[in-house]
């Protein structure tokens, strides 16, 4: 059975239900987004193994609903810069925004303090975005280091692709410390960060500049302190998925390392 779900999971990991292609408008460039036609099928599955796997995120099943959440998250993040996002024709449009995606200079071991603190900051201040459709404030989702772009003009990142959202009634403090989760999951299969105390360090530097005192912060690495146990069951499979396939002895290393920072700043009161 496990094979199954390991099969599964690679496999929805693996597929875009999405179609992007890069257009021009108006003097902008955009990129569209349209559901591929078996997309629908792919949703209804992809969801059910989310929730076996207990990974507390939904992909729309609704084109529509998914292109109100894709363009109106873009707008809440980035509008007000003057950067836009429209549906139209059944299609979600999102301008081209400044920069790297910063899963490219991870990957080749490149990734700087600089970059990571500019994500940190970027995450916390759509932490801080009120948002009506989850009830508290915004989200992401999924917010491994590809969908952050870093603009190296302004020394500033942002949060790209939203086709995934928390699922509904979830508490701001789950949602934002499963946010934070992913991005130290996704981290943990760069080759920048191929050692322990290479990973650790990068992830003190996202959590010293994502800090900032604010109300419910604490709330929210108390959650992240009791999601960091080693997986059980069918979520072994995400974390490995999201992990990028690191060995389980290596990843409850991590996990351990990891849970003993976030302890160590609840206990000195550092939040």
């Amino acid at each position: 059975m496990s094979n199954i779900f390991q099969a599964t999971g690679s496999f929805i990991d693996s597929i875009r239900i999405n179609r992007i292609e890069r257009e021009d408008r108006d003097g902008r460039t955009f990129w569209v987004k349209n559901r591929r036609r078996w997309s629908h099928a792919v949703i209804h599955c992809a969801n059910a193994f989310f929730f076996v796997a207990e990974n507390p995120v939904v992909v729309w099943a609704d084109p529509r609903e998914w292109q109100r959440w894709e363009t109106e998250s873009f707008r809440l993040l980035h509008g007000a810069e003057g950067y836009r996002a429209f549906a139209e024709d059944g299609k979600a449009w999102a301008e081209q925004l400044p920069g790297i995606v910063l899963e490219e200079p991870a990957r080749e071991g490149r990734l700087t303090e600089e970059m990571l603190a500019a994500a940190a900051s970027e995450l916390k201040r759509a932490h801080r975005l009120p948002c009506k459709e989850l009830g508290g404030r915004w989200s992401h989702g999924d917010p491994h280091l590809g969908n952050f772009v870093f603009d190296e003009r302004s020394r500033r990142a942002r949060l790209i692709d939203f086709e995934l959202a928390h699922r509904p009634g979830m508490p701001d403090a789950e949602r934002h410390a499963d946010d934070l989760l992913v991005v130290f999951q996704s981290m943990m299969g760069y080759p920048g960060y191929s050692s322990l105390s290479q990973w650790l360090a990068a992830v003190a530097v996202f959590l010293r500049n994502y800090r900032d005192g604010s109300p419910g912060e604490q709330r929210v690495f108390e959650r992240l302190r009791q999601r960091l146990r080693p997986p059980t069951g069918i979520s072994r499979i995400w974390w490995s998925i999201r992990t990028d396939y690191i060995p389980a002895d290596e990843r409850s290393r991590r996990i351990a390392a990891l849970r003993g920072e976030v302890e160590s700043l609840l206990g000195n009161h550092l939040i």
